[in-house]
């Protein structure tokens, strides 16, 4: 099978944040209002980061990204 690697004149990385689903926004204020645990909270954050890092991964991209969805924002936590 031949190296299907391409070798490019540039290097790009990802930074920042992917948008948060509605999901995981509505799971932060469950918690916020006592509805869930912070330990279920966490669980829910797992779920999305192992979707998001399949999809980079399904895309082809050598290097993932956690998309910064424990931090409730780019600028804090």
């Amino acid at each position: 099978m031949a190296d299907t690697k391409i070798t490019r004149p540039f290097r790009a990385d990802q930074v920042g944040s992917y948008l948060r689903p509605d999901a995981l926004m509505q799971a932060r204020q469950d918690r916020t209002d006592g509805k869930i645990t912070e330990k279920q909270l966490h669980e829910i954050e797992d779920k999305f980061i192992r979707e998001l890092v399949k999809q980079q991964e399904d895309l082809g991209m050598p290097v993932v990204t956690d998309g910064e969805f424990r931090r409730q924002s780019w600028n804090k936590d």
